[in-house]
């Protein structure tokens, strides 16, 4: 009798476990997944066509096996629950999320609704509030994360370019990304003897007035991690051009437009790391089994602008390059 009560008990926990603590259970009967996918700015392009081409290598087939749901890039944070809002209304299977706020806002307006999200990348998750541990995130959210190293590619800075003293960083002092990035160079510049000049963009379409103000004094223009600047390169190119200044960007995309150098990522690199986890969530594995992967520095440099600047970067420094443009 007390063997037959114990079995009723421990059925009757599982089934309100169950009720309360929905889990994911992969679903791996789907024919067919739709993908949401959620870009903040045109820099994200990139993330995504790596993303796209590694599930194509690993076998799924557009427009039969999964389904891409995408309304291109919001261009500003406040446009990002609109177009998110409106993907719900398809019922996506997954979302696949490219930078901070725009994760964040996803998993805000998924919190309740059981479904899979996948980063890809996010600066720093923790800090961010996305998952409170790299191991075990958040039960449906995993994705990729970038390395520290804006440290280090201000350190960069001073072997590329000697005697930069006075380094201009614009950013969004709203932005998590851009915050992670700017406590790390704040630590390290004064042993470095540089003196950042630092301004708070507010927003993106304050970037040509931010540009114009530009100091006279400055020896450098140094891109944080904030996917709203990134996405002003351009305009942050041709400014230094006129001015004859080095830019130091985050990822190798900026210096194929005209930075100098970058040490940091690879949109296109962390858009097939990305494909790995989902293909393993289409498989059935829940989202908070799969740990928190890390992204890979390297460091990239730009010849062109280099001669162009008058610079000429020593062979130690070019051997450890990855990435070279050379026109």
């Amino acid at each position: 009798m007390k063997k037959y009560l114990l079995i009723l008990l421990l059925l009757f926990l599982s089934v309100t476990a169950l009720y309360f603590f929905p889990s994911w259970n992969g679903d791996t009967g789907k024919t067919r997944w739709l993908i949401a996918i959620v870009q903040l700015t045109e820099v994200d392009s990139s993330t995504q066509q790596g993303f796209k081409t590694a599930m194509k290598t690993l076998g799924y087939r557009e427009n039969q096996d999964l389904t891409y749901l995408s309304s291109g890039f919001a261009g500003r944070v406040e446009r990002l629950d609109k177009m998110i809002l409106e993907h719900l209304k398809q019922k996506p299977d997954l979302f696949m999320v490219s930078s901070t706020p725009a994760t964040l806002a996803v998993k805000r307006l998924t919190a309740d609704l059981n479904i899979p999200v996948v980063f890809a990348p996010v600066n720093d998750p923790v800090a961010a509030g996305i998952v409170a541990d790299l191991k075990q995130p958040d039960d449906m959210i995993t994705g990729i994360r970038l390395p520290t190293g804006d440290d280090l590619r201000l350190h960069w800075l001073t072997q590329i370019v000697p005697g930069c003293k006075r380094v201009f960083v614009p950013y969004h002092a709203n932005d998590k990304s851009a915050q992670t990035s700017i406590a790390q160079i704040k630590r390290v510049a004064p042993q470095l003897g540089l003196e950042l000049i630092l301004e708070d963009v507010q927003q993106a379409s304050n970037i040509p007035a931010v540009i114009a103000a530009m100091p006279v004094n400055i020896d450098a223009i140094f891109l944080p991690r904030d996917s709203r600047v990134e996405a002003a390169i351009a305009k942050f190119v041709s400014a230094a051009r006129s001015r004859q200044l080095p830019i130091s960007a985050p990822s190798l995309i900026q210096v194929q437009q005209g930075a100098l150098f970058s040490y940091g990522f690879v949109h296109y690199d962390i858009g097939r790391q990305a494909a790995r986890l989902v293909d393993q969530i289409i498989k059935g594995v829940a989202p908070g089994d799969l740990p928190v992967e890390m992204a890979e520095n390297t460091l990239s440099l730009n010849l062109a602008t280099a001669s162009a600047l008058g610079i000429i970067i020593p062979d130690n420094i070019l051997l450890q390059a990855e990435h070279i443009v050379r026109e």
